[in-house]
């Protein structure tokens, strides 16, 4: 390959108030692709403004930080639910079934348990959400912030 030839990156951006889960998944996706950029926020304040303030592809938000909750964010990201300009992964740390299913009503593509998700299939649940927001026509994103 030229030296002056870039691989296409992936953006994405990890918001976790938890410094060592949030590095964790930053190590572990790192290990997955040469071609992801991983961005790092330690509250919804600071992740939604660096949303704002660049091309993100892919939002892996948890649910519990230490400024606002993760649905909160998660709005913020997907106003309207069924049409998202973002893929959104939400984390959490509960067992309960319903906020899976809330997290999806809101926008997000997946759901997962933070003790119980390999590094397989956050990178699968990634890879599968920027798949299903690129496949939607461009006149259905909403463009939100």
């Amino acid at each position: 390959m030229p030296p002056n030839l870039k691989l296409p990156t992936t953006s994405i951006l990890l918001i976790d108030g938890n410094d060592t889960d949030r590095r964790y998944f930053a190590y572990q996706l790192k290990g997955r692709s040469p071609e992801y950029e991983i961005l790092e926020a330690t509250d919804g304040e600071a992740g939604l403004a660096l949303y704002r303030s660049r091309r993100i592809d892919c939002v892996v938000v948890a649910l519990e930080l230490p400024d606002q909750s993760g649905f909160k964010v998660l709005v913020e990201l997907v106003p309207i639910a069924s049409r998202p300009n973002v893929a959104v992964i939400v984390l959490t740390n509960h067992l309960e079934r319903g906020l899976r299913e809330i997290a999806r009503q809101n926008g997000a593509y997946a759901c997962f348990m933070k003790q119980f998700m390999s590094k397989e299939d956050l990178d699968r649940a990634i890879q599968r959400a920027i798949a299903f927001v690129g496949r939607l026509p461009k006149e259905d994103r909403y463009r939100p912030i």
